[in-house]
């Protein structure tokens, strides 16, 4: 039988599991003196040479086949006359090769499944494979070993290994920087490891002992080699670090080094504030070298070049300031001048960033201006004063731009104003957009604005609780009940005796001002500077024809305020005189009064203005002279009553336009006034005349006749 770990047959020496080699031709061994005399019993095989002691037909060996083997008859006498007998069966016999190969395969299983269930319970199958070397021939799993006597077998290499004494042999050696450790005070008493550095040399040795203390010696010899190398000195404290660490190097250099960044560590969490950065310290280098770390510059020039900016005789910059702007840009004379901005509202210098800017311009102002302009316009203005305090952009009036300029104002408020101011932002905001809601109205009593979902004209006020027509915003009158606003106004101008004393100076009054964006209502004439500024949502237009006030226009080159006026506005029809603008009537048809209201007071023009006395708005009488003709008032007014009339019936006053006014207007408007050569005036001015009307609408926003 051949040993389990052979690789070569002992007999035949051929390979393990090699097949049966091919039949060849057999020739007769030659004859020996030792075959000579065992002939009868003992024989050799001729394919594995192997001396069989028994006369059978096969090899003991290799079961091949005896070549000249002829069985004996039997004896004469050996006959009986008995009867035959059943012969019993002889057991085949195994294959020792095929026996070993289901042993190995057997074992393999087994370990595999005991593999499998230690890493179940977190063993590795290094673990396992020395509890094996180790418990070989006992029944215990070895799981159950590792639980119960792998501390104890740890310990024992602890012991032993402490119990080795290093040998000056060993002490003399030279570490990896060229330092004797004999110069390193090396304990020569033994090693102290850890159950960690054991297990580890244990493992490693596949679960040999004693071979497991020579390795964990070995691997602690190369671990202080290593931290020698790394400058410290101190076997002793060495050895504590790597018992304590458990092996790890890494674990005992944190250890070695953590008395040495105390007072790193007692500087970095002190409460105490981090020393700063003297600019005039005389090390350069030195200087560099923190702002580099402290800083994050991308690069040592960018180091030198923030230094020197802060070294200037005359800078007064902070460090912050020099460093944020020198990490954006490597120009000097740019980074002086984004570090010295002036703002227009304090005439003071600060870096770029520290100013702020909208959106809608290019002007930049300090933060503590910028907050302390919208503080106030928030608290003390309305929502459209919230514009730009250098250039007082962006124009207020543009519907569209003015959504976006409010949701990236809103971005920017959102970090500069105090909670209850931002708040108080949000409020207006949110106002601002119910003002524009076709369900909202505004109180002609007390100036409350209030969302009505009804559908009936009378409207009660849920501030003062009084009560107003929805479409008209009169006060509610018993009267104005199953009556429209047309016929309301006409029954009062024939029966209410205070109506008609009032005459055209309560038709002015009820024909006011309406503001076009919010639709509040102003008991106020028309009359004087056309530029009208709603109190309620700041919107500026015309009180002629409710066009925009704009600063800047996309269709026109003309700078400043203005507005764009169609041709039956009042503001070009007041430079007419009365004369010409009864003309234009009697022209159409259209009926005008010339006489006075029964019982007013003659001399002096009664229609209420508001007037500024004393720094308070006051209504009054206009008090102007009436001229005959006028109706009882006075020119201005007068004027005002019959553009009110033209604008009522959609007249068109370039019917009485001259030839010079065709063309200023022509003009006006963007019209093409070029006068053909073979065109006379009458032909040339009644085609600029149709020209007009036809691409010159009148105004879409002028107040018409309800």
């Amino acid at each position: 039988m051949n040993a389990g770990l052979s690789v070569l047959c002992e007999v035949c020496e051929r390979p393990r599991l090699a097949t049966r080699p091919p039949a060849t031709p057999v020739r007769p061994a030659p004859t020996t003196p030792s075959l000579l005399q065992d002939s009868g019993t003992q024989w050799t095989c001729q394919v594995c040479t192997f001396a069989n002691s028994i006369p059978a037909g096969a090899c003991e060996m290799c079961s091949s086949p005896r070549a000249d083997y002829t069985p004996k008859p039997p004896a004469p006498g050996s006959q009986r006359s008995e009867k035959p007998f059943m012969k019993t069966p002889v057991p085949a016999v195994e294959n020792p090769d095929v026996k070993r190969q289901r042993l190995m395969k057997e074992e393999g299983l087994k370990l595999i499944q005991q593999i499998r269930e230690a890493e179940k319970k977190g063993v590795t199958p290094e673990e396992v494979y020395a509890a094996l070397q180790i418990s070989k021939g006992s029944n215990v799993k070895p799981c159950d070993w590792l639980n119960s006597e792998l501390p104890h077998l740890l310990d024992e290499i602890c012991a032993m290994a402490a119990s080795v004494q290093l040998s000056p042999k060993t002490a003399s050696n030279t570490d990896a920087g060229g330092v004797r450790l004999q110069d390193a005070a090396i304990p020569r008493s033994g090693v102290q490891v850890s159950r960690a550095e054991a297990k580890q040399a244990w493992l490693a040795t596949g679960g040999d002992i004693e071979k497991a203390v020579v390795q964990v010696l070995r691997d602690r010899k190369s671990k202080l080699q290593e931290l020698f190398s790394l400058g410290f000195r101190e076997a002793e404290k060495c050895e504590e670090a790597l018992r304590l660490s458990g092996g790890e190097v890494r674990g005992a250099l944190s250890i070695l080094q953590r008395p040495q960044l105390e007072a790193f560590h007692r500087r970095v969490w002190s409460d105490q504030p981090e020393p700063g950065i003297d600019i005039h310290d005389p090390d350069r280098q030195r200087l560099c070298r923190r702002l580099l770390a402290l800083y994050d510059l991308p690069s040592w020039g960018r180091c030198e070049l923030a230094l020197s900016l802060l070294q200037e005789p005359d800078a007064q910059y902070s460090l912050e300031d020099v460093v944020q702007a020198v990490r954006e840009s490597h120009d000097r004379d740019f980074i002086r001048r984004v570090l010295a901005k002036e703002c227009p509202c304090c005439l003071c210098v600060f870096p770029h960033s520290k100013m702020q800017s909208l959106t809608s311009c290019q002007c930049s102002v300090c933060c503590g201006c910028f907050q302390q302009h919208f503080t106030i316009a928030i608290r003390d203005k309305h929502i459209r004063d919230m514009v730009c305090p250098a250039c007082g952009g962006p124009d207020i009036n543009d519907p569209d731009y003015l959504n976006s300029y409010f949701s990236t104002l809103d971005i920017q408020l959102r970090d500069c104003l105090e909670p209850e101011v931002y708040d108080l932002f949000h409020k207006k905001l949110t106002e601002h957009a119910l003002i524009k809601d076709p369900k909202f109205l505004w109180c002609c009593h007390c100036s409350f604005g209030f969302i009505y979902d009804g559908d009936q004209l009378k409207v009660t006020c849920l501030q003062c609780q009084k009560s107003f027509c929805a479409k008209c915003k009169k006060p509610w009158e018993s009267q104005h009940a199953g009556l429209s606003c047309e016929q309301f106004q006409a029954w009062k101008r024939e029966n209410d005796p205070e109506y008609q004393k009032q005459g055209l100076a309560g038709y002015l009054r009820d024909n006011g001002i309406t503001c076009p964006n919010c639709r509040f209502q102003y008991a106020l004439t028309k009359g004087g500077c056309m530029h009208f500024t709603c109190s309620q949502c700041r919107y500026q237009f015309c009180s002629g024809c409710n066009n925009p006030f704009h600063t800047t226009c996309n269709q026109c080159s003309v700078t400043g305020l203005h507005a764009h006026h169609p041709r039956d506005c009042l503001f070009y029809l007041r430079d007419w005189e009365p004369k010409q603008l009864q003309a234009l009537l009697q022209k159409n048809g259209v009926e005008f009064n010339t006489e006075p209201p029964h019982g007013a007071q003659p001399g002096q023009c009664g229609v209420m203005e508001q007037k500024d006395e004393g720094g308070q708005q006051v209504d009054q009488p206009c008090g102007i002279q009436c001229q005959a003709g006028q109706a009882g008032l006075c020119e201005k007014h007068y004027k005002e009553y019959l553009v009110s009339l033209i604008n009522g019936h959609s007249l068109d006053p370039a019917l009485l336009f001259d030839l010079n006014n065709l063309v200023i207007a022509c003009r006006r408007y963007q019209v093409d006034s070029r006068r053909l050569d073979t065109e006379d005036e009458t032909t040339y001015s009644a085609r600029l005349l149709k020209k007009l009307m036809d691409e010159v609408l009148l105004g879409d926003k002028v107040p018409r006749k309800k």
